[in-house]
This record gives C-alpha cells, structure tokens and sequence, in this order.
C-alpha cells in the first residue's frame, strides 16, 4: 500500500481540526414575571434541570403582562417587551424558547431530555470580550468566526445583551432570586443583521458601549450573544461571557488577555492545568455561578487545581495580579 508522505499526512490532518465543526452551544430565552405565581411553582424545576446541565446557558427576560408590577419589568420595560414581541410570546409566562424554538406551555420544565434535541453542531463559533471601561461603562467585543464550510450563508441576526447574573429580591411571587436577568438590548431586540463570513477562518466584530445602571450590581454584568438565522430564528451559535472586571482607572480588555493563559480539561473531573504564556505567579480564584468565590490562591503556568471536590456546575477561573486580569468559563461535571 502506498504511503502518504509524511507532510501531506499532517497538512490533511491540519485542514481536517481546521474545518472541524464545533459544538453549538444551546440557549434558553426564559421569559418570566416576579409576580406570576404559576412562575414561581414551575421555575424552581426550570432551574434544578439548569443546574443539572451546566453546559446550557439561559437568560431571564420580564415582560410587563400578564403583570406590569414586575419590578424587574419596570427597570427595563422596553427591551423586554421587544424581545417577548420578537418570538410572539408577549402576554403570557413562563414561557421558554430554546434556540429560536418556541416551546409548549405543556412542557414539563424538569424534563432534562427537553434539551436533548437541539443538540447539534455549528460552523461559527461567537467570542465575547468585556472592557471595563473607568467605573461606569461597560464595551461588549463580539466576534462571529466561520470554523467549517456549510451552510447557513448570508445574512443572519446578531441579538447581544446585558445580563446580571443574580437579582435578589422578592417581587411578590415568593422568588427571591432572578438569574441571567436582562438589563438592556445592546442593537435591537430583533438582533443586528450581519453578513455571515464565507471564507473558513474569516470573522466579523461587533463593538457596543453602554453605560451602567445605577441599580444593577456591575460586579455581576455579563454579555449575552445569540446568533440566529434571520427568517428562521434558528440558533446558529451562542455565548454568554464571564463578567467584566469593573471599577479600574483605565481600559482593562480581556481581548489582550486571552493569550496570557488556558484551562483544560473543560469539562472537568478531578484536575484542572492552568497553561499560560508568561511564568509568572498570579492570583486566582474561582468562582461560582452565583458569584460566590468557592476557592483562591497563587499559581502559574503548567500547574494544576484540584475541583474533585467540587460540585457539577459552570464556573468561572479568574487569574490576576495588579496590572491586568483574564477569566475562562469551565464546566466541572463527575
């Protein structure tokens, strides 16, 4: 038999991890009001199958009916209503969508196999970079990047967000605690039209500078992007970042950072090696997905954190000094 030489053999199995199709990360549009009580006795199962899937990624939307009351509603009555009125599920909750699809309010929200089948692959993968910028704004980077040939081509609708991580407070349904919650529609409510890159490697980037709120808690401030078909809906690829280092003089860009270090396995089971480019000692701390840091320390590159003891859920790896900070979302599942 004839035998490749062995540098076509490696330019095949470069194009083949360079045309690979990457896992499409499933979202859930979860439309709610705090003072929907039928919300308050499904959303509890809602958030126990979350939990029990941490590789999905949710947000929280509160449109103003059936209860213009919502508190979280009145903070931000506009973008959540469009966003209700773009899948025509304005006037009723809980509602879910998941990836575009609208589904049946007969769904049983502690079903975990209701995830099951939007389970698929995408050629596009979406990256999300925060800027703090000084101590009251906030610049979300998105960039949207063909990885494989195929289809969809041409247009498709960007829709990107604010999300805070947890709201506390009871808003009259006995729910004391809101997750994912949007705070404001970065374009508009039916996504921003781009042109979907044609060439395997090429991207496109979004820039968007908001200022903060005085009542969000800025500390828990995420980006949320949802690439969607545009007659469709259908999802193409999602992220939701980490949150943004907020508070410093001067731009922090996570951007720069990404080189400065990796994580991996992602998912987790015992270990996770830290690789970096730079040898120094930094900082690092880990941190739930409620903000709670679960543990800290020193460490540098090629070193390893034990999270054996850690339970199954999405967490955040912050590595920092006084200078500069980067944050990798990893998955820990036994």
């Amino acid at each position: 038999m004839k035998k490749l030489p062995l540098f076509a053999a490696s330019l095949l199995l470069n194009l083949g991890l360079i045309y690979a199709q990457v896992t499409k990360k499933t979202i859930v549009e979860h439309f709610t009001n705090t003072k929907c009580s039928i919300c308050a006795s499904r959303n509890p199962g809602f958030h126990t199958n979350l939990n029990a899937n941490p590789a999905i990624q949710s947000i929280s939307i509160h449109p103003s009916s059936p209860y213009s009351t919502c508190f979280l509603s009145q903070q931000n009555t506009s973008d959540n209503n469009a966003r209700a009125n773009y899948y025509s599920v304005f006037g009723s909750t809980p509602r879910l969508v998941i990836n575009g699809s609208v589904i049946s309010t007969s769904q049983n929200y502690n079903d975990a196999a209701m995830f099951t089948p939007f389970i698929s692959q995408s050629n596009f993968t979406v990256m999300i970079n925060q800027f703090a910028v000084g101590a009251d704004s906030i610049r979300s980077e998105i960039t949207v990047k063909r990885i494989a040939f195929g289809a969809p081509n041409g247009n498709a609708s960007l829709f990107a967000g604010l999300v805070e991580d947890t709201v506390f407070g009871n808003g009259g349904n006995g729910e004391a605690q809101h997750y994912n919650v949007l705070r404001r529609v970065l374009f508009t409510a039916q996504g921003q039209v781009i042109n979907l890159p044609i060439n395997v490697g090429d991207s496109i980037v979004l820039n968007k500078t908001e200022n903060f709120n005085s009542i969000w808690n800025t500390s828990r401030i995420r980006t949320v992007a949802i690439l969607q078909e545009e007659v469709s809906k259908m999802l193409i690829q999602s992220e939701l970042s980490s949150t943004a280092q907020i508070g410093a003089s001067t731009l922090i860009k996570t951007n720069n950072e990404i080189n400065i270090f990796d994580v991996y396995p992602n998912p987790a089971n015992q270990y996770i090696t830290v690789v970096g480019n730079e040898q120094k000692v930094l900082n690092y701390e880990l941190t739930n997905q409620f903000g709670q840091v679960v543990m800290n320390g020193k460490i540098s590159s090629q070193q390893r954190i034990n999270v054996s003891n850690m339970s199954d859920g999405i967490y955040h790896v912050k590595l920092f000094d006084e200078c500069t900070n980067s944050t990798r979302k990893i998955v820990v599942k036994h």
